[in-house]
This record gives C-alpha cells, sequence and structure tokens, in this order.
C-alpha cells in the first residue's frame, strides 16, 4: 500500500482549503488504493444481527450463502463483521475475540472466508470504546493493524464512538490508523465511519471511504443520506468513495425497515452514486425478489463502472422528511399551533414532549439525526439498559446539549435540525430559548415543529456518466401515488447531450431496449410509489 495520490481527483475551492488547513493531521502515505479502484461489495452483519446472535458458526453460514446463492459471482467479496466480536486485551496490548462466540479466533475465521475465495472484514474504533462498548483502537493503532494483518484481515471499518468529535483529533486519530495499517505492507480496504459529511472533502487522503451521514435505519434515513450525498460528487472517485452507509434490506435486527421496492431504489440510488454496496440483511434467507435485487448484473455494472464518477441530482431537490420518523425541523412560529409547543421535563427528567403528537425529541439510533419518536421511559434506548440518553436534553447557555454524547442541537440550511460538536462561543445556529409561556423552542425566531414533513420535492431524477460515454439515470418518486417523471432538455443539460442528440433507452431491470429519444427529454411513465424507481441507461446512437 501507499500509492499516494494516484487519481486525478476533481476538488472544490474549499476542499482545497479545508485539505490545507487539514494538512498536519493527514500528512502521511495515501492507503493503498489497489483496493479501491472500483467501490467495495459484500455484506455487513450490523443491520441484521447488531450485537445479538453473532458468532462464527452465523458467520461461516453467511460465507457459505454469498457463494451458493450466486452473490460471490456477482461481485460480492467482502464477509465483514461490525461490532461486537471483541472481548477485551492481553497484557501486551493484543486485541482477542469473545471467546463464547469466537472460539477459534479472528485467524481460523478469516482462514475459512478466503478457503471460500471471499475477503474478510473487521470492525473497530478510533476512540477507547466501540459503540457497542469493546476495545477500541485508541492508543492501539500499530498493535492491532499489525494483528488484523497476521490474522489476514482484508477490509477493516472504524467507527467514531467514544471519541473525540472535533474535526482535528478526528483527521489525526483516522491518519494515525491509516499509516499503521500502511506500516503493515498488507493490501487492507480502510473504511472511515465518522457519520459526518465533513469528512468527504478530505477523505481520499485518509481511507478508502468515509461516511457521509448516520446510520440509514429506515426508508427516512436513506432518503437522507441521499439528499447529504447530493453534495459531495466531487470527492469520490477510484481510490476512494463517499459511504452513504449500508444496503438496508427488507429486515433489520428481523424487523421490517423498508419494503423490496424501497430496498430495490436503494440499490438503483446506492449504483448510480457510486456507493459501497453491503448487503446487511440476512443472506441466508433472502426472498427471490431481493435476490434478483441484489444479482442484477446491469446495475451492478453501472455502480462498478471504470471511470468512477458519481452521479448527480439532475432534477428535483431535498427527498428528506418523508419518513414515519420525521426529522427535526423549524418553521415560522405560530403560538396556536400545538405541534410547536413542546413540554419540559415531561415524562422524565431532560426529556422534551410534543403537546401534538405526544412524541420525544430523539436522537435517531444514537447517531446524529434527530426526530420526533415514541417516550421511551422505561427499559432503555439503544445506549443501554435504563438508560435514555439519547431522549434526554439540557439547557446550557442557550444550547441545546443532547444527554448522549454533549453535542448541540443545530439548525442547517433549510431548518433541518441535527447534531454537532458545540462551539463554545454561541454561535448562532446553536443559540436555542425555551419559551416557558408559549412552551416553544425558539431558534432565530422559528420555532421547533413536531409535524410530519411536507415536501415539495416527490421526485428526483439522478444521472451518472460511465466510462463508454453513456449515462445511467434513476427516475425516483417518494409520492404516495405512481407518477410519470421527465428528464427536459434542462435536466439533460449537465450530461452534455443536446436537445438534437439521438439517444438509443435501455431499461435495466426488464432488460430490454425502450427504443430512442433525444437530449430533448425523456419521460419515465407509471414510476411506483412510496419508494419506487426506474432505471434506464441512455447510449449516444452513431449516425
Amino acid at each position: 500500500p501507499g500509492n499516494v495520490y494516484s487519481q486525478t481527483r476533481v476538488m472544490s475551492l474549499f476542499a482545497v482549503l479545508l485539505f490545507a488547513g487539514a494538512s498536519s493531521f493527514v500528512s502521511g502515505a495515501r492507503i493503498g488504493t489497489v483496493t479501491a479502484q472500483t467501490p467495495p461489495m459484500g455484506w455487513n452483519s450490523w443491520n441484521h444481527f447488531s450485537c445479538g446472535g453473532l458468532n462464527e458458526d452465523v458467520i461461516k453460514g453467511i460465507a457459505d450463502a454469498i457463494v451458493s446463492t450466486g452473490l460471490k459471482d456477482a461481485g460480492y467479496v467482502y464477509v465483514n463483521l461490525d461490532d461486537c466480536w471483541a472481548k477485551g486485551r492481553y497484557t501486551n496490548g493484543t486485541v482477542y475475540a469473545d471467546p463464547n462466540t469466537f472460539p477459534n479466533g479472528m485467524k481460523a475465521l478469516a482462514d475459512y472466508v478466503h478457503s471460500k475465495g471471499l475477503k474478510f472484514g473487521i470492525y473497530t474504533d478510533r476512540g477507547t470504546k466501540t459503540c457497542g462498548g469493546r476495545p477500541g483502537t485508541q492508543d492501539h493503532e500499530e498493535i492491532d493493524a499489525k494483528t488484523y494483518a497476521e490474522w489476514g484481515i482484508d477490509y477493516v471499518k472504524e467507527d467514531s464512538c467514544n471519541a473525540p468529535g472535533d474535526h482535528e483529533s478526528a483527521f489525526a486519530q483516522y491518519a494515525k490508523f491509516r499509516d499503521a495499517l500502511n506500516e503493515t505492507g498488507r493490501l487492507i480496504y480502510y473504511s472511515l465511519c465518522g457519520w459526518n459529511e465533513w469528512y468527504a472533502p478530505i477523505g481520499y487522503s485518509l481511507a478508502n471511504s468515509w461516511r457521509i451521514g448516520p446510520d440509514d435505519t429506515n426508508w427516512g434515513g436513506i432518503l437522507r443520506n441521499i439528499d447529504i450525498n447530493a453534495k459531495l460528487t466531487p470527492y469520490a472517485g477510484p481510490g476512494g468513495w463517499n459511504d452513504p452507509c449500508l444496503l438496508l434490506g427488507n429486515t433489520h435486527q428481523n424487523s421490517p425497515r423498508v419494503t423490496e421496492v424501497q430496498q430495490r431504489s436503494q440499490f438503483n440510488m446506492w449504483s448510480v452514486m457510486a456507493s459501497p454496496l453491503l448487503i446487511s440483511s440476512n443472506v441466508r434467507n433472502m426472498s427471490a425478489y431481493t435476490l434478483e435485487t441484489y444479482s442484477n448484473s446491469e446495475v451492478i455494472a453501472v455502480n462498478q463502472d471504470s471511470i468512477g464518477k458519481q452521479g448527480m441530482r439532475l432534477y428535483g431537490g431535498s427527498l428528506s422528511g418523508s419518513s414515519k420518523l420525521p426529522p427535526a425541523h423549524l418553521s415560522k412560529c405560530n403560538s396556536s399551533n400545538n405541534a410547536q409547543k413542546w413540554l419540559r421535563d415531561t415524562p422524565k427528567k431532560g426529556f422534551i414532549k410534543n403537546l401534538a403528537s405526544n412524541e420525544c425529541l430523539n436522537v435517531d439510533n444514537c447517531g446524529t439525526d434527530i426526530i420526533y419518536f415514541g417516550c421511551v421511559s422505561s427499559g432503555g434506548t439503544c445506549c443501554g439498559s435504563n438508560c435514555y440518553n439519547n431522549e434526554q436534553w439540557l439547557f446550557s447557555s442557550g444550547q441545546l446539549i443532547s444527554a448522549l454524547d454533549q453535542k448541540c442541537a443545530t439548525v442547517h440550511t433549510g431548518g433541518a435540525v441535527s447534531l454537532e460538536t458545540c462551539s463554545g462561543n454561541g454561535a448562532p445556529s446553536q443559540t436555542w430559548t425555551y419559551d416557558s409561556n408559549s412552551n416553544q423552542l425558539i431558534q432565530n425566531a422559528m420555532c421547533l415543529d413536531g409535524s410530519l414533513v411536507v415536501l415539495t420535492n416527490k421526485t428526483n431524477v439522478w444521472g451518472r456518466e460511465l466510462a463508454d460515454g453513456s449515462w445511467a439515470f434513476v427516475f425516483l418518486n417518494i409520492g404516495s401515488q405512481p407518477v410519470d417523471i421527465m428528464c427536459d432538455a434542462s435536466c439533460f443539460e449537465a450530461t452534455g447531450f443536446d436537445s438534437s442528440v439521438k439517444l438509443a433507452v435501455r431499461d435495466l431491470w426488464a432488460h430490454t431496449m425502450n427504443g430512442t429519444t433525444t437530449g430533448a427529454g425523456y419521460t419515465a411513465k407509471n414510476v411506483p410509489a412510496d419508494g419506487g424507481s426506474v432505471m434506464v441507461k441512455f447510449t449516444r446512437v452513431a449516425t
């Protein structure tokens, strides 16, 4: 590894300036690009298993299923074990696996996965502990990297729990582990999992991929990460990729989170966005529809296209807010609107409950998204038994601070609200007032609104240029009714196809040629509702 800046990058002026300012933290050999010329494809344990029911026999069964279902032949080669495999450290600092669930250790498990013609991935965290409370890599970067290499690890995901939240510390910690991995001499794909878009401008200097948003635990989370990624197109390419999280699948810890139609649309979008394709549902028990989704060679070819250009939004705007778990947002203050009235310390100290919906302000999946969710005051939440930190808040110096990780509720352009590191200097985007008379939470003359966001953007058109000069398009419909979606001449403009160019149309799911059109426009007919999509490829017709 250590192929320093071997790829031509397109970066904005902002990215260049940010990189220059962070150079002291990220200087060093670039992580090897050989393993990441195209986005990785494989499987990850987290969404289906989390920390429950995971053991070496399960992982062996997953590896067997990837082979027997044909997913290996389709390109899925990584079998990635997420959190909760580690137990502790020996006196010399070496990390070891939980002997109850992985009695033969990681080396033996890696050998089994390799015997199937697959690659084996593992999980750690840049902090003192992982998100699940297992040993983190902080101050053990060199010995962990050496251990992973000795075990035959091919992929390392490094999370960001229990670690400093400021940019400089994060960049420095990820760079330190990057260098440690490079020192091993083994080609290891390095996946940075920092949950924030601010990694993207310098992500290529740190890792082979970088998470740009929170966990996508539902359809709304998928849409939010699509919106985040829409701004980050310049930063992806061969050797390094924007990562909008896992392929959610239609089960999440054995509970349905998305429909199979939405699952297919996520697959379409992840392919046009040149995102990692990491299945995170139970591949041992897939429906025929799900297997067909993940096995579509024409869509996979878009994802794996050699030119490595991330797609872009050609038509439509923000999609976020259509989930049954609406994101926190602001609207114009209206004292008669009960959806803007919040009861503090209800039903327990630190809770903030909406008067209209009876839902509480909640940090979704203990990440950075703030949503409205049922008040959980017994049995514990995702931060532990008898612990409700992701639904508890405190006011300090005008800031609304989450008890989960001491981060601040921060308002972004358009009125969306999420958790960010507290500025400590009274930043306007983090300054809140609670009016005890009206029960309103006020931020810069706007009020926190507990109602479901009503979107004007129900459709999107995305396009991605491919190495042969063709373009792959996804027409996405998140509305409640089937619709026709048109990409007109102004939509086509970014592709370089002028209105007179004749284009052959191929449906990538029907696997049929659907006549021709021109750059003057194309309409995808009857795109299914509630997350349906159509994916086609346009190729210039020779004249």
